[in-house]
């Protein structure tokens, strides 16, 4: 791994994560999602609370609560796709998704525990939140979801997406985009409609999210290349340019920092463009604040990884966990 540079200072988890962690225990007890001592065995591993509270350092112990739920559905939804007899055919994806992409439409979620806990959390996400902000954080939960089936038609097909479009997509993947709208829960604020469709904060969400999505790509290495995959940046790079796998690293980490400059070059145009928009007082103090939040949830994730078992252990070191088997199969192969 080479030495990495992040310009945004390093902070303390939020002191309310052992609240949250209860709060998370109960929650998935109650919830059902859970359903094997394996499944929480892979929670337990992943310290769901920790990442919450490094991402979102500042959020106060009801928000911070309602994070760490919807960070564990993100794990979980991860794992399930990524280990799990859902990821690897398209036809049980496709079904897999439609458990949870009618909620993100209105419709009434159908009656098994997975489908009944997203439902209710984007309804605590979203509740009170403006219109803009719902739009948004059902497309980012959209886009989160389909790259799933997308990824896994790609694999069969034999297509490998170019540098360019993977860096693209490799946000949305990780699912970042969803946890940068988060940002806003944290902290209290809901942005103007206005400025969610200004060039400057368009560019630094996708600067924030590629970032996050290219060093995860680096903790996931060892396991994404035992698995044969090419959906990871190292690889992938490694085989269209054909590099060894030090210079295919190496690649990435210059990737890292083209995505710290893009995230410190938007911030820049993004209090110009508030000035040509002629927003001033709160409204531009929440702009503010939420672009203060993406670096300081970038900067978590970046300090996370090494401190949880999900990364710096192989899966082999912690024994064989099956996937958390959210989803019962609903087609005779």
């Amino acid at each position: 791994m080479p030495q990495l540079h992040l310009p945004f200072p390093a902070h303390d988890p939020n002191p309310a994560h052992p609240q949250a962690q209860a709060a998370l225990d109960t929650w998935l007890d109650v919830s059902g999602i859970c359903q094997s001592p394996a499944s929480r065995a892979s929670l337990e591993r992943t310290r769901i609370p920790l990442v919450t509270a490094l991402a979102y350092p500042d959020a106060g112990p009801a928000a911070l609560e309602l994070l760490a739920r919807w960070a564990a559905w993100t794990f979980i939804i991860d794992d399930q796709f990524d280990d799990g007899p859902d990821g690897q055919d398209p036809s049980r994806c496709a079904d897999a998704l439609a458990t949870f992409l009618p909620v993100l439409d209105g419709q009434t979620p159908g009656g098994t525990p997975p489908a009944r806990a997203f439902a209710a959390t984007l309804q605590d996400l979203t509740a009170g939140r403006s219109a803009g902000f719902d739009r948004m954080l059902r497309s980012d939960i959209a886009a989160f979801l389909w790259s799933y089936y997308q990824g896994l038609v790609d694999q069969g097909s034999g297509r490998l997406p170019t540098m360019a479009a993977y860096r693209r997509q490799r946000g949305v993947t990780v699912g970042a985009y969803t946890w940068l709208a988060a940002v806003e829960i944290a902290a209290g604020i809901d942005l103007p409609e206005t400025v969610r469709h200004f060039s400057s904060f368009q560019d630094l969400r996708d600067a924030a999210a590629q970032y996050a999505g290219l060093h995860n790509d680096l903790w996931s290495l060892q396991r994404d290349k035992a698995a044969g995959a090419f959906h990871n940046a190292v690889l992938l790079v490694q085989h269209h340019d054909r590099l060894a796998l030090q210079e295919a690293i190496n690649a990435v980490h210059a990737m890292l920092t083209d995505c710290v400059e893009r995230m410190q070059d938007a911030e820049r145009d993004l209090a110009a463009q508030l000035d040509a928009a002629r927003i001033t007082g709160p409204a531009r103090d929440d702009v503010l604040t939420c672009a203060a939040g993406y670096r300081k949830f970038v900067r978590g994730c970046f300090d996370y990884h090494s401190q949880t078992r999900r990364y710096t252990a192989p899966p082999a070191a912690e024994g064989d966990i099956p996937p958390h088997r959210l989803i019962a199969p609903t087609r005779v192969k």
